[in-house]
């Protein structure tokens, strides 16, 4: 688990510097498009909202559009841990992990009943997120993915690492503290991020 986990972290990481030369990321399951989503909404958020040169109703409009995106996503990751904790299980996150390693979050088609209630929230968050946070993917991630990024990403995965060494043997503690770290970032830290 816990090379996997650093696998996971490194290649995510190579694959955010590959994403900035405007090449498509590889797709790893539903860990791999939530950090794109967490990392690409965080920063694009935090550079209007740190923006002098923006209005203050511009900079209010990216908040409420980043809450949205954050209140969606906290749902799907708050729902999929009490569930596991629920039955003690991981099952929940396996599925839905094997469904996205060839489905992307805006899609439905294919997914099993077990698991077509978070395909339908995860279809909403994505939505959501297009609309909302990632209007102009072409030029955006030129800019947001930079080197403080990569640093950041490497960070929360080394987080995630030390979570699962502590919880060895406790798969359900793992994957929801795993989880929890994908959540975004709450708003008075985009500011303290972009400094």
């Amino acid at each position: 688990m816990k090379k996997l986990i650093f696998l996971f972290c490194f290649t995510t990481a190579l694959s955010a510097k590959t994403y900035a030369a405007n090449e498509d990321l590889v797709n790893l399951g539903l860990v791999s498009q939530l950090v794109e989503l967490k990392y690409v909404s965080e920063a694009s958020s935090a550079k209007i909202i740190t923006d002098t040169a923006r209005t203050k109703q511009q900079k209010d409009s990216a908040l409420a559009n980043y809450n949205e995106v954050r209140i969606r996503i906290d749902r799907i990751i708050y729902q999929m841990i009490a569930d596991m904790r629920e039955r003690n299980s991981v099952k929940i996150y396996m599925r839905l992990n094997k469904y996205y390693s060839t489905h992307s979050l805006s899609e439905t088609e294919g997914s099993k009943e077990n698991i077509k209630s978070y395909v339908l929230a995860f279809r909403e968050l994505y939505s959501t997120y297009k609309r909302n946070i990632n209007r102009d993917e072409s030029k955006l991630l030129k800019e947001l993915i930079t080197p403080a990024i990569v640093l950041s990403i490497v960070d929360t995965g080394w987080t995630i690492l030390k979570g699962v060494k502590e919880r060895q043997g406790k798969k359900v503690d793992g994957i929801s503290e795993m989880l929890d770290n994908l959540r975004l970032n709450p708003p008075p830290d985009l500011a303290k991020a972009k400094k």
